[in-house]
């Protein structure tokens, strides 16, 4: 089930349905992800066992599920999200969300694993680690307003890209908390074009708000860091050099396009487009044309 939810802040009459007050909003929960460079990934599974938010009275359990809710957060990119839970909760501003997550597992002697895991095209399974995750939550911050008995959808955006680092010598793949959250009646698109897409074995463009990146962040320090860091998101550029930078905050970016080798290794930055403007609900299309190189 595969939506982009624009616009959704329309008000609606919400009743005592299952005992829920007559002044609660309706606050609906799609999960969205930007890709990840490896290509022997096939996906990257996450199980939420419940899901919190915090409002104008302190923590609160939106939804708890019977079983761990699995999704392989891969499938759902380029502006396409996944609708997971619609329920009515106490009207006010939310500042913060918590995902529950079964995610402490480690691979048995057969090399199976359950909960969240990476799966790789070869069929083998990678156990993914939360510290805290099912007790303290994996935390997710962002914010927005549900008003008394209206509807407010809001995403999730996991970043592969950033988020799943490998956890020293430990042979553990950690889950680090990089999800955003954007009320989707505030969410922006860049449909974008590069030009210069058949020049490498494949591009991707980073969305950074307007002077927050350094080009320090195109080296890893440690083997563990990500590149790129303060990202916003990310796009894969495909064979027709076309990417979508979805569910943006309306303000100014400075896009950054990088080439990336065949084995998915960092190779360089390309070239940077600056003062790209978003508002909010816009849906905008950009071209990015190859620079010609210095003193040509």
């Amino acid at each position: 089930m595969g939506l982009l939810m624009l616009g959704m802040g329309v008000t609606v009459s919400c009743s005592d349905e299952d005992g829920k007050d007559a002044k609660d909003g309706k606050v609906s929960i799609y999960i969205t992800d930007a890709p990840i460079d490896d290509a022997n990934v096939d996906a990257v599974v996450i199980a939420i066992n419940e899901i919190e938010m915090k409002g104008p009275d302190g923590w609160v359990t939106v939804k708890e599920f019977d079983t761990p809710f699995s999704l392989n957060i891969l499938d759902y990119q380029n502006g396409e999200s996944y609708f997971v839970t619609e329920e009515f909760i106490e009207a006010g501003t939310y500042t913060e969300v918590r995902l529950k997550l079964d995610a402490n597992a480690e691979n048995d002697d057969s090399g199976d694993v359950s909960g969240s895991y990476i799966k790789y095209k070869d069929g083998t399974k990678q156990a993914l680690f939360v510290p805290s995750g099912s007790t303290s939550g994996y935390k997710v911050k962002g914010q927005f307003t549900l008003p008394e008995e209206g509807a407010v959808a809001v995403t999730l955006d996991f970043d592969a890209r950033r988020s799943i680092v490998k956890a020293g010598n430990s042979g553990k793949f950690l889950l680090k908390p990089t999800v955003r959250l954007i009320a989707n009646q505030e969410a922006a698109i860049i449909n974008g074009h590069f030009a210069g897409f058949d020049q490498h074995a494949q591009v991707v463009v980073y969305a950074y708000e307007k002077d927050t990146y350094d080009q320090d962040e195109a080296i890893a320090g440690d083997e563990d860091d990500a590149l790129f860091p303060n990202a916003v998101t990310s796009s894969k550029v495909d064979a027709s050099g076309d990417f979508t930078l979805a569910f943006l905050a309306p303000g100014e970016y400075d896009l950054v396009v990088t080439s990336i080798n065949s084995d998915g290794s960092f190779n360089e930055v390309v070239q940077t487009q600056d003062d790209v403007t978003v508002s909010a609900g816009a849906n905008i299309d950009l071209d990015i044309s190859i620079l010609p190189e210095e003193g040509s």
